[in-house]
C-alpha cells in the first residue's frame, strides 16, 4: 500500500505541474489586447478553475498520506479531479489566434454586437486557426455539464449565457468578404438554440422502398457464409447510416438556409468562393451533405426571395450558371449518400426553408429591398475608395448594418473588380489579390467605422438615461 501512496503522491504533483502550468499560461497571454472580451473571460475562468483544482489536489495529498483508502479508492478521487485539466489546456488554446494581431479587429466588434441581437445572452471569440474551415461551438454548456456536481462548479459563475468560440482561417483572416461564411456559422447557433431538430426532423422520413432495394444488392455483395449478417439486420444498418447522414445534413442545410436569412446573397457569394475552389462539388460526408445540394438550396431560396431577375447582368449570368451546375444529379455517391439525396428531395427543402424563416426576426432578414439599396448606395462608395460605414447626411444618419456592407463589397468584387483596380494606384492594382486585398481594406474600414458610430449612439443613449 506504500507503493500506491508514493505513486500516488507523485501523480498529485504532475498533476499540480499542470495547473502551475495553465496559471503560467493564463498570466503570459493575459496582458495581450483581445478583438472580444470573451477571450479575457475563458482566461479568467482557466485560471479561476486551475487555482481551486490545485487546491483540492493539495487536499488529496493530505488524504492520500493519512486516510485508509484502498488504491482504486485513491484512483477514482485523483481521477474525478484531474480529468479536468486537458480540458483546461484546451481553453487557453482557444484564446490563442484571437488576439488583435491575429484577428480581423475591425470585424470583430460588429460581429459581436450582431451575434448578441440575433442571440441575446451570447458572448463570442473569434480565433484564426491553421486550417482552411469555419466552426463554431458554444463552450458554456458543455462546461458547465462537466463542472456540474464537482468542487470547481462554482467557476462556471463566470461564464456568460452562451459562449461561441469561432475560428477562421488564419492565411485569410483579413479577407472579409470570404467571411460572410460566418452567417453559416450564426445558422448552426440558431439551430441548436431554437431545437429546431425536433420539429424539422420527425418530418423527414427515409423511404422503406429504398432501403428494402438496396439490402439485396448488399447481401449479393457479401456473400452468404458463416457470419453473413442476416437481412434484418443490414436492413437495421441501412436505415440507421442513412439516418445519420439525413440528420446531418439537414442541419447542415438548414444552417445554410438561416444564413441566407441572415446575410442573403453575401452568404451564396461565400460559399461559392470558399466551398468549389477546393474540394470535389459532389463530396460528401457522414456530416455534411455534396456541395452542389446545398448550393442547390441556396440559389433556390434566393430565387425564391429576391429579384433575381433584375440583378445586373454580371450576377444574372453568375446565378444562371451556378443554377445550371446545381440543378445537376450528384455523382459518385455511396448507397448511403444516395438513399439520403434522395430522401432530401424539393419538399424537404421547402420544410428547411420554412424552419429557417420561423427561427428568425423580420427585423433579422436580409431582403431583396435592402441589396438594391445596397448595390445602387453603398457599391459608388466603394468605387470611390470611401468606405460606407455611414449613410448621408453625415450628421443624424445610421449606420450600416453589417450585411449591408458585405454585399455591396461582393457586388463590387463580382460585378465592377475591373474598374475597381483600374482606380488604384498602379502597385496597389498591380496584381488581381493584391487589388482585391485593397478592396477587403475598404470594407473592414467600412465595418470597423458602422461599429464606433453605433457605439457612439449606445452612449449617448446610456448619458441620458
Amino acid at each position: 500500500m506504500d507503493s500506491f501512496r508514493r505513486i500516488a503522491a507523485l501523480r498529485i504533483q504532475a498533476a499540480q505541474d499542470r495547473t502551475h502550468a495553465v496559471t503560467e499560461e493564463v498570466s503570459r497571454v493575459e496582458n495581450k489586447v483581445y478583438a472580444s472580451p470573451g477571450s479575457q473571460t475563458i482566461l479568467r475562468f482557466a485560471k479561476d478553475a486551475a487555482s481551486r483544482i490545485e487546491a483540492l489536489l493539495e487536499t488529496e495529498k493530505q488524504i492520500a498520506n493519512s486516510s485508509p483508502l484502498t488504491a482504486p479508492q485513491l484512483e477514482t478521487r485523483l481521477y474525478r479531479i484531474s480529468r479536468l485539466l486537458p480540458l483546461l489546456h484546451e481553453l487557453v488554446g482557444f484564446v490563442d489566434g484571437s488576439d488583435v494581431h491575429q484577428c480581423p479587429s475591425q470585424l470583430i466588434p460588429t460581429l459581436r454586437r450582431y451575434s448578441k441581437s440575433i442571440l441575446p445572452g451570447s458572448e463570442i471569440i473569434v480565433s484564426s486557426k491553421p486550417e482552411l474551415n469555419y466552426s463554431i461551438q458554444d463552450i458554456a454548456a458543455p462546461l458547465r455539464n462537466l463542472f456540474s456536481g464537482t468542487e470547481v462548479e462554482s467557476s462556471c459563475a463566470l461564464l456568460p449565457d452562451l459562449l461561441f468560440v469561432v475560428t477562421i482561417p488564419v492565411v485569410e483572416s483579413g479577407q472579409i468578404l470570404i467571411h460572410g461564411v460566418l452567417a453559416h456559422e450564426l445558422g448552426h447557433a440558431i439551430y441548436d438554440r431554437h431545437g429546431i431538430a425536433k420539429s424539422l426532423l420527425p418530418m423527414i422520413t427515409v423511404s422503406e422502398d429504398m432501403v428494402k432495394k438496396l439490402v439485396p444488392l448488399m447481401m449479393n455483395s457479401q456473400g452468404k457464409g458463416a457470419g453473413a449478417p442476416s437481412e434484418l439486420g443490414l436492413r437495421r444498418k441501412v436505415t440507421e447510416e442513412v439516418t445519420e447522414r439525413v440528420n446531418g445534413w439537414v442541419k447542415e442545410l438548414c444552417s445554410d438556409a438561416i444564413g441566407i436569412q441572415l446575410f442573403g446573397p453575401a452568404l451564396f457569394f461565400a460559399a461559392t468562393h470558399l466551398l468549389t475552389s477546393f474540394s470535389r462539388i459532389d463530396k460528401a460526408t457522414e456530416t455534411h451533405p455534396p456541395a452542389r445540394l446545398r448550393l442547390r438550396l441556396m440559389l433556390r431560396m434566393l430565387k425564391q426571395r429576391y429579384p433575381v431577375n433584375e440583378w445586373s447582368e454580371g450576377l444574372q449570368s453568375l446565378c444562371r450558371n451556378w443554377d445550371e451546375v446545381s440543378s445537376g444529379p450528384v455523382s459518385g455517391t455511396n448507397h448511403y449518400d444516395q438513399i439520403a439525396l434522395e430522401t432530401i428531395n424539393d419538399a424537404v427543402l421547402d420544410f428547411v426553408t420554412l424552419a429557417s424563416e420561423s427561427a428568425t426576426s423580420a427585423c433579422a432578414r436580409y431582403d431583396g429591398e435592402r441589396f438594391r439599396n445596397d448595390i445602387a448606395q453603398l457599391a459608388p462608395m466603394f468605387l470611390n475608395h470611401i468606405p460606407p460605414g455611414e449613410m448621408p447626411p453625415y450628421i443624424g444618419g445610421v449606420p450600416v448594418g453589417l450585411a449591408s456592407i458585405i454585399n455591396a463589397g461582393w457586388h463590387v468584387y463580382l460585378c465592377d473588380f475591373d474598374k475597381f483596380r483600374k482606380s488604384l494606384h498602379p502597385k496597389d492594382g498591380d496584381t488581381r489579390f493584391a487589388a482585391a486585398t485593397k478592396l477587403h481594406e475598404l470594407v473592414l474600414k467600412a465595418i470597423e467605422i458602422s461599429g464606433i458610430r453605433i457605439s457612439w449612439e449606445e452612449a449617448r443613449r446610456d448619458s441620458k438615461r
